[in-house]
């Protein structure tokens, strides 16, 4: 699990693998799933998007700046 913040809003979200877009239009396109760190709720982009969207993030420096998350 790899953390992201979103370009636009500063929001932190959790990267949780890929998955494969099933849909009949864009079968097998790879897809992002991921999670904001302050909620259960899913979401997936293409991993383009995805890429362009959202810049990693240093867990340690976050922890080291905020604390542990509880």
């Amino acid at each position: 699990m790899s953390l992201y913040r979103n370009k636009k809003n500063g929001n932190l979200y959790f990267a949780l693998g890929t998955v494969t877009n099933a849909t009949n239009a864009q079968d097998d396109q790879e897809m992002i799933l991921y999670r904001p760190v302050k909620s259960e709720r899913l979401f997936c982009r293409e991993r383009e998007e995805f890429a362009r969207k959202f810049e990693s993030v240093d867990a340690d420096a976050i922890v080291a700046l905020l604390g542990p998350m509880k």
